[in-house]
């Protein structure tokens, strides 16, 4: 595969590139992008060092794919120039999220979508809370049928990328030096503080953020989205999505069937199977591994349950989807 990255310098483009060290992803070129012109410095991968090329000035016919982890403006201004020169693209701003334009691929759930990015030449990363919720649900769903699910995800300032990671840094030092603090990025202060909506809110009530993982559900669970009630809050930790879930099932089942159907992913695992019995928590998550710890499962009445998840949101969220992705194109592409 010849790859081009634009953003590689952000928190999801340096996970990508620590992935991709380790990954068997087979890499002929590598096209590190930057909005800057002549920026003469280099991106290393693999033991070589890679030039830094300006967006501006790149030839996107030379890449197979390109991976956008940029913003939404500049995904809407270059992602065309790039399909026209044939690049497949694999976006992060979630700009597409829940258009039929650019399918949303999870491997677990929808792999067979994956032919629909090849025609399309374009594919959406979904959001690390979408990703989370699905690959939590869709084992349930597809075991049991879920009639319905009330969702709380609590999400981490990271979700914002280094603006959110910078200003909770920033705040919190200044706070705890006695110090004012100038609320500018974001609607009220992220230091010790919970805001009850993240984004502008429309007329029915619904938050940006929501809205967007209701349409990657929708894309991925397609049967399923009309009975999910769901309210992102933003709390002030760094990394590290906890969601709180109840479900109500088709089917009436017992605790032990519940687990064992959930333990039919391969990405999900249970706080109580650790040898150390650690809490499950945002900071204790990412020093685990990549998958999504499901903890205090509880039955609640017949077909009704509740439990927790946590995942790391940029490991195993965007950056693990990102490059998932990425495998799967290189797979229908050695198929020409």
């Amino acid at each position: 595969m010849k790859l081009a990255i634009y953003g590689y310098d952000t928190i999801v483009g340096k996970l990508v590139l620590e992935g991709l060290e380790d990954s068997a992803l087979a890499i002929d070129e590598f096209y590190p992008l930057s909005p800057l012109s002549a920026e003469y410095d280099a991106v290393p991968l693999r033991g070589k060092n890679h030039v830094i090329s300006c967006v501006d000035e790149f030839e996107f016919s030379k890449a197979d794919v390109a991976l956008f982890l940029t913003t939404r403006d500049e995904s809407e201004r270059l992602i065309p120039q790039a399909q026209a020169a044939g690049c497949i693209v694999v976006d992060n701003s979630h700009l597409f999220s829940g258009a039929d334009a650019a399918p949303v691929v999870l491997g677990d759930v929808n792999p067979y979508d994956i032919t629909k990015v090849m025609i399309k030449k374009l594919a959406s990363v979904p959001l690390a809370t979408t990703a989370q919720l699905v690959t939590t649900l869709n084992p349930l769903h597809d075991t049991y049928g879920i009639g319905n699910a009330v969702v709380t995800a609590m999400v981490a300032v990271s979700e914002h990328g280094e603006l959110g990671t910078q200003t909770l840094a920033r705040e919190t030092t200044q706070l705890l030096n006695g110090m004012s603090i100038d609320v500018a990025d974001f609607p009220a202060q992220l230091a010790f503080n919970i805001h009850t909506r993240m984004g502008e809110i429309d007329s029915d009530g619904i938050s940006e953020l929501e809205k967007t993982v209701r349409n990657e559900t929708a894309s991925l669970m397609e049967d399923f989205v009309s009975g999910l009630s769901l309210t992102c809050i933003q709390v002030p930790t760094f990394y590290g999505h906890t969601m709180s879930i109840h479900v109500e099932l088709e089917e009436d089942c017992s605790l032990e069937d519940f687990r064992k159907a959930l333990s039919e992913s391969p990405a999900i695992a249970f706080e109580d199977e650790l040898e150390d019995k650690v809490m499950v928590t945002p900071v204790s998550c990412a020093e685990l591994d990549n998958r999504i710890y499901i903890s205090r499962i509880r039955k609640q009445g017949r077909c009704c349950f509740d439990f927790t998840c946590v995942m790391d949101n940029t490991r195993h969220g965007e950056a693990g989807c990102a490059l998932e992705l990425l495998n799967m194109i290189q797979k229908e592409l050695n198929k020409r």
